[in-house]
């Protein structure tokens, strides 16, 4: 007897172990609904943190099973009477703005006919529990006509989630499971819910959009309730604890991988260990502790458009467990054409952030060898270890020295200079000639028509052209020593303020564009940065434009060394921090160079862009009213003029030198300094921010806990019109001033605290009297003994406001 239950069991493990991630996913791809699981239901509830929905009266039809679990279902009303129900209550104010922008209403009640359910946690249980205490009878006849319209809906939408769901049936764990419903609303139409107990943010509700790019409308996005109470994020279940990437570009620009890492489970992970890559990389092999694993990568479009994901995901299968606590070392050979000939052998790293596996971006430390061809260089994250020649190859091995979270690269034939300043290392490479957009190209003239003769007698008009070759072309080499030495002072400054950057050596390259990135050790700066003004092209031929390529782009992107990599934003609704802190830092030195008007008029550039209109006719809004700065990315869009960027970078920096002008030069860079030394290696969210920023504030003045000042300035929206009017009655020694503040242009809710300056003969101080704006005017009295010299509201720039 015993032997022939080994002799089944052997027959039967195999078909077991034949349930590969493949396999899983095939069967995700070709999901069909079971007509024999088809449900009349009346008041069935379903409940996730601050959404309910309610099936009120219609039909629920589940999926046929994968691996002996339901994970989709469609609600269908068939009758008219038959009706559903979605709520859902964002938690804070800024989320219902958000939703109230998108639907006119701060909370989403919506009736509904139709849904698409896909779940991996334990909706289905929760849904046959109650389908099963209400004794009710399958209809298969109603199942067979809803799956003959709606089979190809469910696997269209299987599809767009099948590495998750795939992840989700291997790891066997419910309570990390996905809930995603697509609902067609009765006065909404198509939308998106999705709750994911992965995410940083639990709760998404949106609808899918395409504007000229596919891309996912957030009309609310919310943590849930748990982890709003404990005040922090959910904990990666895996520590990445280094990378050894060995790196090899051949002459067709494909980069060949292997990477390896060291990874250490927090918890019990079971089933597979999800990843990120780039597109344009292909993952052709994988080892863990020396074995070959099972990979599954497939496109799961709609799960990245709601997650925000840019990458494509994959899936690494575990053969066994891994227990927590314990160490093991992954291998992955990685292919691909991440590299872009830009012109004039001047290459584009389109890939800077996902060029190799990533798991979370955690701290970690990267030992990183490229092979370039030998007329090439190559810059990367890390102080160098070693940079030789080998036959056609040049050999450059760069190491970090201190935990980093992102590690990227540059390559390009290049001329370098460097310079060694308050123990740091700054190597600034630049390339030959510029990218093609950039060269100078002959123009062509054609003169005016003369009159000629010609062989037959008759006269004729001839155009003539000519080709009038510019001058010598753009030299990317002309600031480089000039670059060298700023990015140098700017660091030692910065270092002297804020504390150690995470890495001694920083190299600047050049990226072609008009843009800059900051990585640990590693800058991007544009071509344009590299060239002389005059040489630079005539669309940035703007004193502005000069000021930003010449003085705050690498500034900018150096005090990313601090903001952004050393400390770090807690959630995308903190990011603006980073941004907000590396460009007031880069306004900070323009001041040090050019003085407090420069840093003005930049100030006054960014308040006019706050105010330009977004969108057209009726619907055009100024573009800071996008939405409150901790929408961040949700606001972004490939429109020249961007929300995200203009209320990110512009009303980020108005916002800091508010806070500036309220503590003083002194105590704001004490503060900058205490966020780098309590926040370093951890992430820094807005409301500590908020509290860092009161614990510098002087004693005395309103406003103590910056309550109101964030309420107004950082999670709301608007930009005041102010109006400062005074009177004079009386003469020394008895006169008497009138004060009045009249604010217009924002909501009746709306009211910040201004100081108002008072400047009397004799006194070296000015009198110093704060007002709080609102709906109807401020107005103060004062009894000096002299007629004031000057009466002002908030000078050097204290409010962000448009003066009347």
């Amino acid at each position: 007897m015993l032997l022939r239950v080994c002799l089944l069991l052997l027959i039967l493990i195999p078909g077991i172990c034949a349930e590969t991630a493949a396999t899983l996913g095939a069967a995700v791809r070709e999901m069909t609904l079971d007509p024999d699981a088809c449900y009349r239901v009346r008041d069935l509830s379903l409940q996730r943190d601050d959404t309910r929905i309610y099936l009120t009266d219609g039909f629920l039809i589940f999926g046929k099973p994968v691996a002996g679990r339901r994970v989709v279902a469609i609600y269908y009303a068939a009758e008219p009477s038959d009706d559903a129900e979605m709520i859902v209550r964002p938690p804070n104010r800024s989320e219902r703005l958000s939703l109230s922008m998108a639907t006119e209403s701060p909370n989403l009640d919506e009736h509904f006919r139709s849904a698409l359910f896909i779940f991996t946690d334990d909706t289905a249980e929760e849904f046959l529990k109650a389908i099963n205490d209400g004794v009710p009878k399958p209809n298969p006849e109603m199942g067979l006509a809803i799956a003959s319209r709606l089979d190809s809906t469910v696997r269209n939408l299987c599809t767009s989630f099948q590495v998750r769901i795939v992840l989700d049936l291997l790891a066997k764990q419910p309570a990390r499971g996905l809930f995603y419903t697509a609902i067609t609303g009765k006065t909404l139409d198509n939308f998106d819910f999705m709750y994911d107990p992965t995410l940083p943010e639990e709760s998404i509700l949106g609808r899918v959009s395409n504007k000229g790019i596919l891309g996912f409308d957030v009309w609310t996005s919310f943590q849930d309730r748990k982890h709003r109470q404990a005040g922090e994020p959910n904990r990666e279940d895996v520590i990445i604890e280094n990378y050894r990437i060995d790196a090899k570009l051949q002459p067709d620009l494909r980069l060949d991988v292997i990477t390896r890492i060291s990874a250490r489970p927090q918890q019990r992970v079971s089933g597979a260990l999800a990843f990120e890559l780039a597109p344009e990389m292909e993952v052709t092999a994988v080892k863990i502790d020396g074995q070959p694993v099972e990979i599954y990568r497939r496109e799961s479009m709609r799960a990245n458009l709601i997650g925000g994901r840019t990458n494509d995901p994959f899936l690494v299968v575990l053969a066994q467990p891994l227990e927590a606590g314990s160490k093991h070392e992954l291998e992955f050979v990685h292919s691909g054409k991440v590299i872009r000939p830009a012109g004039n052998n001047v290459f584009y790293v389109a890939a800077r952030t996902n060029w190799f596996p990533s798991h979370g971006f955690g701290f970690t430390n990267f030992d990183i060898t490229f092979r370039v061809p030998k007329d090439l260089r190559v810059v990367a994250t890390g102080d160098i270890g070693e940079e030789k020649e080998e036959g056609d190859f040049r050999i450059v091995r760069r190491r970090t020295s201190a935990p980093v979270r992102l590690a990227g690269f540059n390559i390009g034939a290049y001329e370098n200079a460097g310079i060694t300043r308050g123990g740091f290392e700054v190597q600034v490479y630049a390339n030959r000639t510029v990218e093609t957009a950039l060269q100078a190209r002959p123009n062509t003239i054609v003169l005016p028509p003369a009159w000629t003769r010609g062989t037959i007698g008759r006269g004729a008009r001839v155009s003539e052209v000519v080709t009038n070759q510019s001058g010598p072309a753009p030299n990317p080499q002309a600031r480089l020593r000039e670059l060298a030495t700023e990015i140098a002072s700017s660091l030692e400054w910065m270092s002297t303020q804020f504390g150690p950057p995470p890495l001694k050596t920083l190299t600047a390259s050049p990226i072609p564009g008009n843009f800059g990135q900051g990585f640990p050790g590693l800058l991007y700066l544009s071509t344009i940065s590299f060239l002389s003004e005059k040489e630079r092209p005539a669309n940035v031929q703007t004193e502005k434009q000069h000021t930003f390529y010449s003085e705050i782009l690498h500034a900018h992107e150096t005090a990313h060394q601090w903001w952004g990599n050393l400390v770090t934003a807690a959630t995308y609704h903190d990011e603006w921090l980073m941004e907000a802190f590396a460009n007031y830092s880069a306004l900070l030195i323009l001041e040090r160079k050019k003085g407090p008007k420069a840093l003005e008029t930049t100030l006054d550039e960014y308040r006019a862009e706050m105010r330009m209109p977004s969108g057209t006719g009726k619907a055009a809004i100024p573009v800071e009213s996008t939405g409150p700065i901790t929408w961040g990315m949700r606001m972004r869009t490939d429109a020249p003029l961007d929300p995200w960027r203009i209320i990110v970078y512009n009303k980020g920096s108005w916002i800091l030198h508010m806070l500036r002008r309220r503590m003083g030069d002194a105590n704001f860079l004490a503060m900058l300094g205490a966020i780098r030394k309590r926040y370093a290696y951890q992430p820094f969210n807005t409301d500590q921010f908020r509290l860092i920023a009161a614990e510098f504030s002087p004693k005395g003045i309103p406003d103590s806990t910056l309550d109101n000042f964030f309420d107004n300035w950082v999670y709301s929206t608007g930009v005041p019109t102010l109006e400062c009017t005074s009177s004079v009655k009386g003469k020394a020694p008895q006169v008497q001033v009138s004060v009045s503040v009249r604010q217009s242009g924002v909501s009746e809710e709306f009211g910040v605290d201004v100081p108002v300056e008072i400047r009397v003969p004799g006194q070296a101080q000015p009198i110093v009297k704060w007002i709080r704006t609102g709906p109807d005017p401020a107005t103060f009295t004062l009894k000096l003994k002299a007629a004031p010299t000057k009466v002002e509201l908030a000078p050097g720039a204290g409010v962000l406001a448009f003066r009347k």
